[in-house]
């Protein structure tokens, strides 16, 4: 498909001088990072953990949070952690129990005898002689964030203390019924709120006139804090926990703070760097078991590796079955038991992975009606709501058409659109959606929604349409490739691996740098791979030099590339290690002809 490039020229930039080790290309990578300050590139160039980590306390809510936590465990209430059914959800609440659970253990005064348990809307399980427990909604069946039916449930269980993870923030009406019956509630969230804020201990970056100086926590950065918090507040009080325990939750933080795609800059930053130490070397049973059914090497496992192989596992328990499966992994204490969740998580991730595929084959019947239109809207009574905003992503990353997609679960059709930066996908689904819909949430580039009526479906696709086709222009439509900067083939040399080094770990904010060199002529090509798919090819400067590049994925362009031709390349620069040798790899990002 073709893509607009569009290289980054950096209004300032900051004294190479600064960092002489590093590649010229440092400060514009910087630049293009918002960095254009020496302190900033200091703390981004160098992350550290006493400047770069905050005092929790910083939290204007967290004091009493942690002061309701420990009158709870003092009074022996039942405390429920009520988690979200992602990565980030699951992982946050893992970080929260395991902290009480370690509190609880070491604390004198409480009972001696510890078990954790897992609720779920169905399962019915019972709670006695547990201080703690928790509850995840079942993705399908009961969806996002906390409902007032599961806190009659919770009620009924006896809950005193509702800690809510990567939720609650915008339910309202629902934590004012569960304080009208009983409850307190801690919230550690980071999604967007209403006008009005609910009724308990908020901890939240982003609150109006919240003096927490960085705003873009993961929930599970939230829930780190949090338990950090209560460690703390635990040795105050006598408890012998070690200093520094808290850290070996980091392997948990970093998971969620990939997978929840936040930026990656500032205190995550520093939090993926540390996390990703401790991942190496977790003592997480579940972890180390899945990251052997994911094929990947925990000791080497990086942010990669989470994006591609741990986070989708974690994920698709949530989607295919019940988030608690991917909870008890994450708590397993035994190989035994870890071994078992860990394939059954994989088993429910391939069998998404063919769910979607199924589903990508039933919308291609949509393309050929949607040629001409500007938004692609995709449905099927009998698509699994949870895996519809995998298909609209991939139908966006196809086409380059923002897409809609909804399934039907029960009496109800539930949603999801994605869509590139030209087009704010939630403000387009409230318009086409008036009167029809009856949830809608979301942000720019996201959002999720559903309604009732199946008399509405094309009703609503053809809003949706009229809508785009006003609104959008064709380049709009065209995917854009952004490139950090423009080098000339010369540049292309171990330094400047090393500095992309520098820049690590990549993520959503620090994307792996692409740059851009002009007039290359191709001097060798040929396909490669079992299938043919993909081009290796060599390409000589006007200076002389030869680079040899692999283009993953393009074979079917391979006469554009013919002998002799001069082209323009967008890449990306790395290191590709064979038998025992090493050798700068270029990945081709696009090309094209001059």
């Amino acid at each position: 498909m073709k893509k607009r490039w569009r290289v980054f020229i950096p209004e300032k930039k900051i004294d190479q001088s600064l960092f002489p080790e590093l590649h010229e290309v440092a400060n514009v990578l910087l630049a293009k990072r918002g960095i254009t300050q020496p302190e900033e590139a200091k703390a981004f160039l160098r992350p550290d953990w006493e400047s770069g980590i905050h005092d929790p306390f910083l939290f204007s809510g967290m004091c009493a949070a942690v002061s309701r936590v420990f009158a709870a465990l003092e009074a022996g209430e039942r405390i429920t952690v009520h988690g979200d059914y992602d990565a980030d959800g699951v992982a946050g609440s893992t970080v929260v129990i395991m902290a009480l659970r370690e509190i609880e253990k070491k604390c004198s005064v409480l009972s001696t005898q510890y078990s954790v348990v897992t609720g779920t809307g169905n399962c019915g399980l019972s709670t006695e002689n547990s201080f703690i427990d928790s509850y995840i909604p079942h993705r399908d069946k009961e969806g996002y964030g906390l409902s007032e039916a599961t806190v009659e449930l919770l009620k009924e269980r006896g809950t005193q203390l509702l800690i809510m993870v990567d939720c609650g923030i915008a339910n309202v009406k629902e934590v004012a019924a569960a304080r009208a019956s009983g409850m307190d509630v801690v919230i550690l969230d980071h999604h967007r709120f209403g006008e009005e804020l609910p009724d308990g201990h908020c901890i939240h970056p982003g609150l109006p006139d919240e003096k927490y100086p960085f705003k873009y926590l993961a929930a599970v950065g939230v829930s780190w804090k949090f338990a950090c918090a209560l460690l703390h507040a635990a040795r105050e009080h006598g408890i012998s926990i070690p200093v520094g325990w808290e850290k070996w939750l980091l392997d948990l933080v970093a998971i969620a703070t990939v997978t929840d795609m936040v930026p990656l800059l500032g205190e995550n930053r520093v939090l993926l760097k540390y996390g990703l130490i401790v991942l190496n070397k977790t003592r997480r049973a579940g972890l180390r078991h899945l990251a052997r059914v994911a094929g990947c090497e925990i000791e080497k496992a990086d942010s990669t590796s989470i994006g591609f192989a741990l986070g989708p596992r974690i994920n698709a328990a949530g989607r295919m079955e019940h988030a608690e499966l991917a909870l008890r992994l994450l708590l397993a204490e035994s190989d035994e038991e870890a071994a078992m969740l860990a394939g059954t998580v994989d088993e429910h991730n391939r069998a998404r992975q063919k769910s979607v595929e199924k589903m990508m084959m039933d919308a291609q019947v949509f393309l050929a009606e949607s040629e001409g239109c500007n938004v692609l809207v995709l449905w099927k009574e009998t698509w699994k709501p949870a895996l519809v905003g995998l298909v609209a992503g991939k139908m966006l990353e196809r086409t380059g058409k923002p897409c809609v997609a909804f399934g039907k679960h029960g009496e109800t059709w539930v949603g999801s659109g994605r869509s590139s930066d030209s087009y704010n996908i939630t403000e387009a689904m409230q318009r086409a959606g008036e009167g029809i819909l009856t949830r809608i949430g979301g942000h720019a580039q996201a959002c999720g929604f559903s309604f009732l009526r199946d008399d509405a479906v094309e009703e609503l696709a053809e809003r949706l349409r009229r809508d785009a086709q006003e609104r959008l222009q064709p380049d709009d439509l065209l995917p854009t490739l952004d490139i950090d900067a423009e080098i000339a083939l010369d540049d292309v040399d171990w330094r400047l691996v090393e500095t992309v080094r520098a820049f690590e770990p990549f993520g959503v904010g620090n994307q792996r740098p692409l740059f851009l060199t002009k007039n290359l002529e191709v001097v060798e090509r040929s396909l490669v791979g079992s299938a043919s798919k993909h081009i290796r090819c060599a390409l000589r400067s006007p200076s002389g030099k030869v680079q040899r590049f692999i283009a993953f994925n393009f074979g079917d362009r391979l006469e554009e590339m013919s002998l002799g031709s001069r082209i323009s390349v967008v890449y990306d620069v790395g290191v590709n290690e064979w038998n025992g040798r090493k050798e700068i790899q270029c990945k081709l990002a696009d090309f094209a002809q001059n």
